[in-house]
């Protein structure tokens, strides 16, 4: 039997999107990212979710199993619209 390969990737943008599954996920990346960074409360990652600044992304395989994840940070300077890409972790 034949292994899907598919990994889909998408915006985390609602307060709803923040599942037990999302901070489950979160739990288990971010200290690849940092020992010393508190986990994100639930509150937090529904902040960053609801940002008009932030884009929190996750890739996710075909079952929905968060494998990773990325923030997208886009903001305006006097020469127009940049986006600063944060906190990449699989």
């Amino acid at each position: 039997m034949a292994l899907d390969p598919t990994v889909t990737v998408r915006e985390l943008d609602t307060s709803a999107s923040i599942t037990p599954e999302v901070v489950d996920a979160f739990a288990r990346l971010i200290p690849q990212l940092s020992t010393s960074a508190s986990l994100p409360t639930v509150e937090e990652l529904v902040e960053m979710a609801t940002s008009s600044a932030d884009h929190l992304l996750v890739a996710c395989d075909a079952d929905g199993t968060i494998l990773g994840s990325m923030t997208l940070v886009v903001f305006r300077i006097p020469t127009g619209v940049r986006a600063w890409i944060e906190d990449v972790v699989v």
